[in-house]
Parts: structure tokens; C-alpha cells; sequence
């Protein structure tokens, strides 16, 4: 098709189709060194431009679009993945990004900004509200493998090749790249509203005492690290550290209550075997205190109050908690009464599921035998809904102890 005429004819039928099927405009002109680029309008969007060929490439064969999964869309002969990074945001590292290009026999896979294919798919559903931030193609970047013939590879094959590359790219920008996903925006503007309505949010700026921060420690480092990884396994573990972090203050705490408890008591008890022997119960129970085994038992014990955040738990290991509590399955932990021996135990199994899940995650797979108390992998995103919570508590509860105790 060498014709002006037959292309510019071809770009205007595919204009037709995106501006009806779509909600998306075209236009078109030449660039002043020559160079004829096609800008497509979305909505909530600012304006993309593509280079004539790569329009007419994407737009081939747009009769086959279609969405894989939340986070692919593809044509016949091209996918796009979405991906982020870890430097979200960074205009450097989208940059490098796009200048590496992979070829393999029959295709060629890189990065692309502005993805069009994912564009047209929020544009055409809806996803996107410059309100909120969120614009159909302009927030994303996507993987694409795009095919030269129709020699393709099997899905898994293709899934095989991103991982390769995403590999390579985060050893070379040393910042992790990874596939995300497509941003719902309904569920997203939902969730910016809720908390907006329960922060108290100034009307211009908010002036804040230096004094009134908490005061440097590790853990912070260890709870903002925790909220920026992806991957729900290596979250619950920054979370996890937190209360081993934690627990020598937790531990050395509760040894100076007993002692001082122990040693008050002096004038009424005498000094005999009993009373030294207790002594060394105390500090026994010190050392118990940080090992691996107990000091999540400690910790969660001495500072946390798990029943607002039980519902988040598996339902299978809720159902045996409440079952070890002599409790009827539809019982809600968060309003009833419990016994002091049933809150202790219900600290204690929190610990102990916990626990579990901390070595199912650590441990090799091959070597790891299951306990029954471990979180499956598809539950970790509510459960490190928990874990942030207890986080939370324990980084106010460490800034309130005095400087010998604080960590």
C-alpha cells in the first residue's frame, strides 16, 4: 500500500473504529522534520502520538483485541504486559527502560510507555478519571512481544520470556521491574475517598511538630519497606521482622517487671531456695522470651490486642481458633467478652499461626513440614492487612518506652 491516498483512507477507517468502539479520537499531520505521527486522544488522557507505521501495526489487527487476564491485553500478533517498578514514577528509569529491545527468531520484545492497546481497553470499559489521577494509558507501562509472522509462542513459552526479561532488567537498572496489573479504578477511587473522610485533612497546609514524630529506629525503615514490596510473601516477612525487632525490648521489659515485682516483695519472703529458685525461673523466662519459637508469643502478648484484626485470617484457621475456645463458628471475636485464660489463648495462637507462616515462607519448601497453622499464599493480602496493624502498634508502643528499653 504505497498509495497516500489508500493510507490515508486505511488510517481514517481505523480512526472510525477506535472513535466508535472505543470513545477514542484521532488525528493526524506531519511533525515539522517530515515525520507524519498519528496522536490519539483518550479520555482523561493528554494526547499520545504514534509513529504512522506503529498505528497502522497496533491497529491491524484490531479486529482480534481482546483482554487475557488483569494484566494483558493482545492482539493476533502483539501482547502487551503491564509493568512497574520499584522507582515508580521515575521518568530516568522509564527512559532506560525503553531502550533496550529484545529479538528473538520470529519476534521482538521491549518496553513501551503510553501502551495503546492497554489505553484502548480502559478507554473502552471506562478505567480511568483524571480526578483521581488515573489515565487510560499515560500510567502505565507495558512489556510487549510482538510476532513478525504467525509462528507464535504457547502462552507459557511467553510467560517464560517475560520473566527472562524482567530478569534482565532489573539486574541492569538494579531497581526491581515486575508485572503489575490494571488499576480499577472504581475500587481505587473508593478507597482514596474512604480515606480522605478519615484523615483530618487540612484545608491549605498542615504544620507539624518535628518533636511530635516518632523517633528513628530501624523499624520504620523495616514498616516503609514493607509497604512498598509487591509480593504479599516478602511483605509478611518485613512485617514479621518488625516484631522480632521488637521483642529483646518486650522481653527485657517483662524480666524487669517480674524482678522488681520479685524484689519488692523481699521484706515479706524470705531468702530461701524458693525465692532464688524464682530468680532463675525469671531469668529463664528472659532468654525463652527471644527465641524464635516464643518471642512472637511475647510480643503479641505484652503489647498487642488481636481480636479487632482476627476476622482478617484465613476462615479455615479462624474456625480452629474459635473451635480451641470452646466458641461457636459464627462467633465475632471482635465483640464478645472473652476470659482472661481464652485471651491469652487466643494471643497465643495468633503467635503460633504466625509463626507458622513466617517458617512456611522461610524455609525450603522440600524440607518445610506443615503444621496446619500456616497461611496459604492467596490469604497473605488480608492477613498483612493484620500484620500492618500490629506494625503499627508496635512501632507507637517502642516510642513510648524509656531510652534504655527503646530499640
Amino acid at each position: 500500500m504505497d498509495n497516500k491516498k489508500d493510507i490515508t483512507e486505511l488510517i481514517q477507517k481505523y480512526s472510525d473504529i477506535l472513535e466508535k468502539h472505543y470513545n477514542v479520537a484521532v488525528s493526524y499531520n506531519l511533525d515539522q522534520d517530515g515525520t507524519e505521527n498519528i496522536y490519539v486522544n483518550m479520555p482523561d488522557d493528554c494526547d499520545t502520538s504514534y509513529s504512522q507505521e506503529q498505528f497502522l501495526d497496533y491497529m491491524s489487527d484490531i479486529s482480534s483485541f481482546k483482554k487475557v487476564d488483569n494484566s494483558t491485553v493482545r492482539t493476533k500478533h502483539i501482547r502487551q504486559t503491564i509493568i512497574d517498578t520499584s522507582r515508580r514514577g521515575s521518568e530516568y528509569i522509564e527512559k532506560r527502560l525503553t531502550q533496550y529491545v529484545y529479538n528473538g527468531v520470529n519476534y521482538q520484545v521491549k518496553v513501551v510507555d503510553n501502551p495503546l492497546l492497554v489505553g484502548l481497553w480502559n478507554s473502552k470499559e471506562g478505567n480511568y478519571d483524571d480526578n483521581y489521577l488515573i489515565f487510560p494509558c499515560s500510567s502505565y507501562l507495558a512489556l510487549e512481544i510482538k510476532y513478525s509472522d504467525n509462528n507464535k509462542l504457547s502462552v507459557d513459552e511467553e510467560n517464560q520470556l517475560i520473566e527472562r526479561v524482567l530478569y534482565d532488567l532489573t539486574r541492569k537498572l538494579g531497581v526491581a521491574v515486575y508485572v503489575s496489573s490494571f488499576i480499577d479504578v472504581h475500587a481505587e477511587a473508593e478507597q482514596i475517598d474512604e480515606e480522605y473522610e478519615s484523615m483530618d485533612v487540612p484545608p491549605t497546609e498542615a504544620t507539624i511538630e518535628v518533636n511530635s514524630l516518632f523517633k528513628a529506629s530501624a523499624i520504620l525503615t523495616l514498616y516503609r519497606q514493607a509497604k512498598e514490596i509487591m509480593n504479599s510473601e516478602i511483605a509478611f516477612l518485613h512485617y514479621y521482622k518488625i516484631i522480632e525487632y521488637v521483642s529483646p525490648a518486650v522481653a527485657k521489659k517483662n524480666a524487669i517487671a517480674s524482678l522488681n515485682d520479685h524484689l519488692n516483695a523481699a521484706d515479706n519472703v524470705p531468702r530461701d531456695y524458693h525465692y532464688m529458685d524464682t530468680m532463675l525461673s525469671i531469668a529463664s523466662q528472659y532468654r525463652d522470651d527471644q527465641k524464635d519459637d516464643f518471642l512472637t508469643q511475647s510480643v503479641i502478648q505484652t503489647c498487642i490486642d488481636v481480636k479487632p484484626y482476627f476476622h482478617l485470617l484465613p476462615f479455615s484457621l479462624q474456625k480452629q481458633v474459635k473451635d480451641n475456645l470452646h466458641l461457636a463458628e459464627t462467633a465475632d471475636i471482635r465483640t464478645i467478652a472473652l476470659n482472661p485464660d481464652q485471651e491469652m489463648s487466643l494471643k497465643k495462637q495468633v503467635a503460633n499461626i504466625l509463626y507458622s507462616t513466617r517458617n512456611s515462607i522461610v524455609h525450603a519448601k522440600a524440607n518445610y513440614r506443615p503444621t496446619g497453622l500456616e497461611c496459604p499464599v492467596d490469604t497473605l493480602e488480608e492477613v498483612n492487612e493484620m500484620m500492618n496493624s500490629f506494625a503499627l502498634t508496635l512501632i507507637a508502643w517502642n516510642d513510648t518506652q524509656p531510652d534504655y528499653l527503646r530499640v
